[in-house]
């Protein structure tokens, strides 16, 4: 049978015995013509390429298992051109990557950040919660090493989530050993935050977003927490602003959705420039890749950041790609506030970026990690309290 079977985002199966990748390999065996794309070739690691060439040709592996234990070798004795030589030799003639610099399109337009200063209580809830994490820290000696890990990522996701909106506080991480008793002023505060102010970030959102729809211009809004999401949206449908919100909860289009928004009907009509929807809240970790809006929205505004670089990269090209970006700017807005953990997190993404944008650029295969997103938290715990 002449089956030309494609795997899109090929980058899925890269894990040498997965599930995925052991069931896409099987199938290539009954494929005639076989096809990879993907951006991130290697995510991590060389040895992300190993499952990429398998799936190609299943019968007869270019890269041959000595070599994979060569460069696997290299590779963790830091011997990154030996591997690179190795792969050269090996699937160099068979790879073709289009660099950024051949797409041709316009230079996007990265805006300074907006810098807020928190509003009263947020404020008075995050230096507590400071005090708090700085105060746990003294105890950390006495607790053995995974469990550190597991309480220091749960300390900065509380910081991250403090300088997004205070109401996330509401709900507990188990992770977490940052206590608050019931009966303090902070616990009132977090409880009833929405009944005594908004958040600043939010207030500046309003007037941005307001000057691009002045304009009859498209924006999306990109925000990591779904409670925050929620808030935003719920702000802007008090202000008659025509907004959705896209997430992990939102259904795919399926026979058994007959009625109500699927985020293929609400995509759709948000890329329809007469539909009225003119704002999009998204987050990032359930929509920044496989969808296109850069035809109809050039705008994107970051209320929050994570530590998750790819996810960054793949959000920044929602509104940037081949198609309409050879002429059209993409503006990138972020909003952060002042003296809290905004800063750092964006401050580690530009120094990811930079390195991502040298690999894109590269004709050679090589790895593109732009760091793992629990570890970029452990680093900026040991940045911020200076851990030992």
């Amino acid at each position: 049978m002449n089956l030309f079977l494609v795997v899109d985002e090929a980058h899925y199966i890269k894990q040498v015995g997965g599930n995925w990748s052991s069931a896409a390999i099987e199938l290539a065996r009954s494929a005639k013509y076989r096809c990879i794309l993907t951006g991130t070739p290697c995510p991590h690691s060389f040895s992300d390429l190993f499952n990429l060439f398998e799936f190609l040709w299943p019968t007869n592996d270019p890269i041959g298992a000595d070599n994979r234990i060569r460069i696997q070798a290299a590779e963790q004795e830091d011997k990154i051109e030996t591997a690179q030589q190795l792969l050269k030799k090996t699937v160099g003639p068979l790879f073709y990557r289009v660099t950024k610099a051949d797409l041709g399109l316009t230079r996007p337009i990265f805006h300074p950040p907006i810098i807020t200063a928190m509003n009263e209580h947020e404020q008075f809830v995050y230096d507590a919660i400071t005090l708090r994490i700085q105060h746990s820290a003294k105890f950390d000696y006495s607790k053995n090493a995974d469990v550190l890990t597991t309480l220091r990522r749960a300390r900065i996701m509380r910081l991250r989530q403090c300088s997004a909106y205070v109401g996330l506080l509401t709900k507990p991480l188990a992770e977490c050993d940052i206590a608050v008793a019931k009966t303090s002023d902070l616990y009132e505060i977090i409880r009833t935050y929405d009944q005594l102010e908004r958040p600043a970030k939010l207030l500046e959102l309003e007037k941005l977003v307001s000057k691009i729809l002045g304009r009859k211009e498209k924006v999306v809004v990109w925000c990591n927490f779904i409670g925050a999401l929620k808030l935003i949206q719920k702000h802007f449908l008090k202000l008659k602003v025509n907004c959705e919100v896209l997430y992990g909860e939102t259904p795919v289009e399926q026979t058994s959705v007959e009625q109500g928004e699927t985020r293929e009907r609400l995509i759709n009509r948000f890329k329809d420039a007469k539909s009225g929807l003119d704002v999009l809240i998204a987050n990032p970790g359930a929509c920044a890749e496989s969808i296109s809006l850069h035809k109809t929205c050039h705008h994107a505004i970051y209320y929050d950041l994570s530590y998750n670089c790819a996810q960054y990269l793949q959000s920044l090209d929602r509104i940037h790609r081949v198609g309409g970006s050879e002429t059209q700017e993409a503006h990138y807005y972020f909003l952060q506030n002042k003296n809290a953990i905004d800063r750092d997190v964006m401050d580690n993404l530009d120094r990811k970026v930079q390195k991502m944008f040298g690999v894109l650029d590269d004709k050679v295969p090589q790895p593109d990690s732009v760091g793992d997103e629990s570890q970029e938290e452990i680093k900026a715990y040991e940045r911020l309290f200076k851990a030992d």
